[in-house]
């Protein structure tokens, strides 16, 4: 019996005259049937409609679009490392992808904890603000009123407020090979040691009129602040900030990163391929980039900024005021246009941090929407836009999904032929005798055939 083929059930026995009520001729009772299955024929229909049509699902929300356009990043070889997503003041993503350490095959999770490079400067830049508002520093203070030891043609000219904002004058160095991935950066210096070898070069600009990004300039910082604390800096740092917002993966890479179970850097090849990041002397980056933290601290020191309990509303206006080059504090501010579906502007406070061949950090908070986009990487060389789509779907917008790069695609086509000989070891020698043989008897035969035949 089909769904339709609907059974007749007998007329009801009714308790007074039945007979009157169903006693019906034979033409009446085929009329009466007649509407009943136009009836049933249309509940099928309908019924047959509504089990064949494509169900409408729920439109995704952003943190399954997130998921699934990590995942291709993932696949393609893009991303390695933990992400972190909050939108209107709630984590709606959190991840880690990939592995810490590929020998072992650990995996990274979002308590996995990475260099961030410059994002250390963030911190530094809030101890020193600290330290102003205590009235231990002055802002127009120069350089040499706090390290006596600097060279005083430069240092009386240069201000702390100078160093803060990256126009003191001081030459950009983010080139410079001391603080890249190469034998001068693998060499050991301590902090005021390696600031007296290479953070007092002639100035490349009259201080206050150019912005020049210059990682000795925090180094200075740091000193400045050992100098008038009495203490560490590392030690300021977890008194002053990691400590009181219960940052416990967070801190100053003191050549300990290993010991301490942090993830290994990597540098990213074609197909994609890895290997194990270039060495670097974690000691002299010091106060402009030497810190270690997880996607989670950073989540808890982005939302002590956004709150005033931690800091006070005029603290965090002095930090996130933009001046030359949008750099306010620690941060570049900036207005996006056109943001998602929204098309208004809104705010975007954001820094990276660049270990060459090791982590990648990348930290993009939206205060008007209490929103913050955390990435970090110890895979280096491939950015890809990820940050960037991911922001498209925090407003309403579209991704552009990235395409596997045409190099990937040789470097695969490359290594085929070198995996399949590595597991087929024996087959692989077979074959290369016999293609040997092949060559040596067609040789001979060349050799025997008469000239011009």
């Amino acid at each position: 019996m089909s769904f339709c083929d609907l059974p007749h059930f007998p007329c009801p026995k009714l308790a007074s005259k039945p007979s009157q009520i169903c006693n019906l001729s034979r033409e009446t009772r085929i009329l009466s049937r007649m509407p009943s299955q136009r009836a049933a024929f249309f509940a099928c229909l309908l019924l047959a409609v509504t089990i064949l049509a494509p169900s409408q699902s729920p439109p995704a929300t952003k943190a399954e679009r997130i998921d699934r356009l990590v995942a291709q990043y993932q696949r393609y070889g893009y991303f390695n490392g933990a992400i972190l997503v909050a939108d209107h003041g709630k984590v709606i993503y959190s991840k880690g992808v990939g592995y810490a350490n590929m020998s072992s095959r650990a995996p990274n999770t979002p308590r996995t904890r990475f260099g961030i490079a410059s994002i250390t400067k963030q911190f530094t830049a809030l101890l020193t603000l600290q330290q102003v508002a205590e009235n231990k520093i002055a802002l127009q203070g120069k350089v040499s009123d706090y390290l006596p030891w600097y060279r005083k043609d430069t240092g009386t000219r240069m201000t702390i407020e100078q160093l803060l904002h990256h126009t003191s004058g001081l030459p950009a160095d983010f080139e410079s090979p001391e603080f890249n991935a190469t034998p001068e950066a693998a060499r050991r210096y301590e902090h005021q040691q390696f600031a007296e070898k290479f953070c007092q070069p002639a100035l490349a600009s009259e201080p206050g009129t150019k912005w020049e990004y210059s990682n000795c300039g925090y180094n200075l910082l740091g000193l400045v602040l050992e100098r008038v604390t009495g203490m560490p800096f590392d030690d300021l740092l977890h008194r002053r900030v990691l400590d009181p917002l219960s940052m416990k993966d967070s801190g100053l890479d003191e050549n300990d990163f290993a010991q301490l179970g942090g993830a290994t850097g990597y540098l990213r090849h074609a197909s994609p391929r890895y290997t194990r990041g270039a060495y670097i002397d974690r000691i002299h980056g010091f106060s402009s980039g030497s810190m270690y933290s997880t996607a989670e601290d950073l989540y808890k020191w982005n939302q002590a900024l956004s709150s005033g309990e931690f800091i006070s509303k005029e603290l965090r206006d002095q930090v996130f005021t933009p001046a030359l080059h949008d750099w306010g504090y620690g941060w570049f501010v900036r207005r996006i246009p056109n943001a998602g579906q929204s098309g208004t502007d809104t705010t975007m406070a954001e820094m990276r941090g660049d270990m060459p061949e090791n982590f990648f950090a990348w930290t993009l908070r939206y205060p008007e929407q209490d929103a913050v986009i955390i990435t970090l990487r110890n895979v280096y060389g491939s950015t890809e836009g990820l940050e960037q789509n991911i922001q498209a779907i925090l407003f309403g917008g579209e991704p552009h999904l990235p395409s596997i790069a045409a190099k990937d695609v040789a470097a695969q086509l490359y290594l085929i032929p070198g995996a399949w000989i590595s597991s087929h070891n024996a087959l692989a020698v077979l074959i290369a005798v016999f293609l040997i043989a092949m060559v040596r008897v067609v040789i001979r035969q060349k050799r025997r055939s008469p000239i011009g035949a």
